[in-house]
């Protein structure tokens, strides 16, 4: 069937159609609503609740008045009545619609009521025994020449043809997923709410299904370039100053098995802050060096980049591993850039300067990438053209549920690491008042006496708002009360690169007691003397943004403190009171998201609807559905065998390698 077999649609009709994307029956099949208007309950005036649309039925009372105000602006205005009060009906700028309307005669309204001034303000309208109003509407993106409603009886049309879908997923692969037609007519025709949660549940689980069957796609591709042979890391293991949790192991051994594999390695690597990443990324690098290979470890920031070098110089040569460091301040770039491309250098740390022209490799086999959510897909995939395919291992501090780790990284194979080294003090947090600031300043000096350093942090750099505190009111405000008994400094991304680096800098090495910062410290580097942090405005942050902040403290011997300020009471916020009370990185990250939500699913949603207004679809099961059926669809070949679907999925593949390393 072709777009012209469905009645009302001409010529003209099928050009503006192919204008919205809409070429085939497939498309207008797969035409989503935007989102969906309750049009269902009938309201009586004196009911409606402010600012929100609601159903009613009136009787005009009035001959219809159009106004013409001045240029470009007209008023329409009829007076109409229901069993509970009389109200104006008022449409700016369109005298068309209220035409239809007849003294005496009932009709349906939909709008917004306001009550102070009786007036329903650019109703929609329908007659009593139109269904325009009175259920569930689907609202749609059009453009000029198609209006919503003809849209809507084009799908009517296409639906009472008694199209036959070819669908790829039948009832034997899972009970929960709707079959494809019942699924469409429910989405574009809902009768129900509970109806509709089941045909969005189907189509999430659909689009989570192409997604994961992707990723089996790409990675049946991915074959390596790179031949790693397993190389016997105990010794090296045993060398370390403590011991591996379990859960660096698993990682570990995650790692060398898509290491030593036939198939090109893109692992993600996520634990809590402290939960020892890095290290595993070093051992991770010392295999790929031993099968003659080199190294790529990229960080964000030179002063971490700088810490990672340094940490890991002196262990990595050792093992007679040729060790540098690139960054844009690096004074003899030309020697670190021969000896880069001649294999003189196994494992080179640095920042952006890693994938600037001029860098080559001899033989890049595996990409290290620190902090991986601070790079852009297009900075890393011109590191990863260094080499040929070369291994990557991205490392993420930012603690994420597992669950939507895997969606957000669909393209990944994610290792998680819970557990922290068993030597890491946990932070002890409160949340107070900002009331309370003469008190905990008292606390800070006396940490400062003690040798200790203090981080503070605020939501902005400039005094651009009496409500909120900031980096430069601070700062007048601490030099004023401490009078130059302590050596305090402020840090923010406005600085220019040089002065944010001496900074943090002078802080890393004690010159500075308290350092008053915006939340650029979130990635920064560890200072064991740092035991105190005094967040400012805490609610103004994300809990896991805060749960990061707190992660630049307790990395020293000494018992660590977390200062959260409000200026409600500690009780009137949520989210500060919970991480006030929790450590625990992934429970924080699970509770930001049932506070903030899901969003739009992180970008799962290729086409179609972003709705979820009137429920909740977000449901760990379901990415595990959709993993079993991906499973049955690439083990089957049905995705080759399968027209329709084989176009999705090639569409899908080219898209993704627009943008993507691989």
């Amino acid at each position: 069937m072709k777009l012209r077999d469905i009645k009302g649609i001409g010529p003209k009709k099928e050009q503006l159609l192919n204008e919205m994307g809409i070429s085939n029956i497939y498309d207008l099949l797969t035409y989503l609503p935007r989102y969906y208007e309750d049009r269902s309950h009938k309201h009586l005036l004196k009911e409606a609740l402010e600012g929100q649309k609601h159903y009613f039925e009136l009787e005009v009372i009035s001959p219809v008045r159009t106004h013409f105000v001045r240029k470009n602006l007209t008023i329409t205005r009829v007076v109409a009545r229901d069993s509970s009060m009389q109200c104006q009906l008022i449409w700016y700028n369109d005298r068309f619609s209220a035409q239809r309307l007849k003294q005496a005669e009932r009709y349906k309204f939909f709008g917004r009521f306001d009550k102070e001034k009786k007036v329903l303000i650019n109703p929609i309208i329908s007659e009593l025994n139109d269904d325009t109003i009175g259920g569930i509407y689907p609202i749609y993106s059009v453009v000029k020449g198609i209006s919503a409603k003809e849209l809507i009886r084009f799908k009517d049309n296409l639906f009472s043809s008694n199209i036959n879908l070819d669908d790829y997923i039948n009832a034997s692969m899972h009970e929960q997923v709707l079959d494809a037609y019942q699924m469409y007519e429910i989405l574009h025709r809902p009768q129900s709410y509970i109806d509709l949660y089941q045909a969005k549940k189907s189509y999430l689980i659909r689009q989570l299904t192409l997604d994961a069957l992707l990723s089996k796609i790409i990675k049946s591709k991915n074959t390596a370039y790179t031949s790693f042979k397993n190389y016997d890391l105990s010794g090296v293991i045993n060398d370390l100053a403590f011991r591996l949790t379990p859960g660096q192991n698993d990682a570990l051994q995650d790692i060398i098995n898509d290491m030593i594999s036939d198939k090109m390695m893109n692992r993600i690597l996520i634990g809590d802050v402290g939960s020892g990443k890095t290290i595993v990324a070093i051992l991770a690098s010392i295999l790929a060096i031993k099968n003659n290979y080199q190294v790529a470890f990229m960080a964000p920031t030179e002063l971490l980049a700088r810490q990672h070098y340094n940490n890991y110089k002196d262990f990595l040569e050792s093992y007679h591993i040729k060790t540098a460091l690139l960054t844009s301040a690096s004074e003899n770039r030309k020697d670190i850039l021969l000896d880069l491309s001649t294999q003189n250098i196994d494992i080179i740390f640095g920042t952006h300067a890693l994938f600037q022209d001029g860098v080559e490799f001899s033989k890049l086999g595996l990409l290290i990438i620190d902090e991986q959510q601070r790079f852009g897909v297009y900075q890393r995939k011109k590191l990863f053209d260094k080499g040929i395919s070369p291994d990557i291992l991205s490392l993420s501090a930012t603690p994420i549920p597992r669950t939507l780790a895997l969606t957000i990284y669909r393209d990944l194979d994610v290792s998680m690491i819970y557990s922290k080294p068993q030597n890491r003090l946990s932070v002890d947090s409160f949340h107070v008042s900002n009331q309370y600031e003469k008190r905990f300043l008292n606390f800070a000096y006396k940490q400062i006496q003690k040798g200790s350093q203090v981080y503070v942090v605020a939501s902005r750099v400039k005094d651009d708002d009496e409500d909120l505190e900031s980096v430069e009111s601070l700062y007048k405000r601490y030099k004023r009360l401490f009078k130059n008994r302590i050596k305090i400094d402020v840090l923010h991304g406005q600085m220019d690169s040089h002065t944010k680096e001496e900074i943090q800098t002078a802080f890393a090495e004690g010159k500075i007691d308290l350092l008053i910062s915006s939340s650029i410290i979130e990635v920064g580097i560890d200072v064991s003397n740092a035991n105190l942090m005094i967040i400012y405005d805490a609610n103004r942050f994300g809990l896991s943004q805060l749960h990061q902040l707190r992660g630049r403290i307790g990395r020293g011997a000494d018992k660590s403190y977390c200062i959260f300020v409000t200026k409600e009471s500690f009780l009137a916020n949520e989210k500060v009171q919970f991480i006030s009370q929790n450590n625990d990185g992934f429970a924080i990250a699970n509770k930001d998201l049932e506070l903030r939500g899901a969003g739009d699913r992180m970008g799962l949603f290729q086409s179609g609807y972003l709705d979820d207004q009137s429920m909740d679809l977000y449901n760990p099961d379901m990415y595990e559905t959709a993993n079993l059926i991906a499973d049955y669809l690439f083990d089957h070949k049905i995705y080759i065998k399968h027209a329709w679907l084989q176009s999705q999925m090639q569409m899908k593949l080219d898209n993704y390698n627009k943008i993507v390393l691989n």
